[in-house]
């Protein structure tokens, strides 16, 4: 049988992620949870034109045609704020009640989850680089990326994502051809069986 061409309309399952390195990163968790090729992730771009794309994207034919969709995207410096007003967008979308960290019981089902979660501020990154870093078998190394990073911002080199710039680093060495998240993840750098990433592997696996 052939392989699915790689297009919403061909896939019952959606999920909608922030940027393309984000998606390499999901992709790899629904590997580990058992829906490789089952769940098409579409690239929102960023989350700062997120209401108008929403509103173009979640239409009743989408819905009618969909058995799942969720929505996983970085609560930045402002997860109360984040989680509030995300939630109200995608409940009046969706006519359901979309709540964080959770799937509805409707049809389509309406996942959302915002990271790291538990209403602290960051980005999939912060909570990956949580997840590697609090491994004792990595605090040698955890410790030279800290004083890297530590030392260029004591030289006035400041990084607009602290957490971004600590997985760069990493990365840098564990996968230099390309040190992102997502290639990482692909690359096994990451063990995506860590117990801080039960949260979304569980929540990935709702699809």
């Amino acid at each position: 049988m052939a392989a699915k061409e790689w297009k919403i309309e061909n896939f019952d399952r959606v999920l909608m992620v922030e940027g393309h390195d984000d998606r390499i990163f999901y992709a790899e968790v629904l590997e580990a949870v058992g829906k490789h090729g089952q769940v098409f992730i579409h690239v929102l771009g960023g989350n700062k034109n997120l209401k108008q794309e929403a509103e173009v994207l979640i239409t009743p034919t989408l819905l009618e045609r969909k058995v799942a969709i969720a929505f996983i995207l970085d609560a930045d410096e402002t997860p109360v704020e984040s989680k509030q007003s995300l939630q109200n967008l995608l409940s009046g979308l969706t006519r359901q009640e979309v709540i964080d960290g959770k799937w509805t019981e409707g049809s389509p089902k309406i996942g959302l989850m915002i990271v790291p979660g538990g209403d602290a501020k960051g980005e999939i990154e912060t909570l990956v680089w949580k997840s590697w870093s609090s491994n004792q078998a990595n605090a040698a190394q955890k410790q030279c990326i800290e004083d890297y990073v530590n030392c260029m911002r004591a030289s006035n080199a400041m990084a607009q994502s602290p957490d971004k710039a600590l997985i760069g680093a990493l990365l840098a060495v564990k996968n230099d051809e390309d040190p992102r998240l997502g290639p990482g993840a692909r690359a096994n750098v990451f063990d995506l069986n860590s117990p801080h990433l039960q949260s979304l592997r569980q929540f990935l696996a709702g699809f």
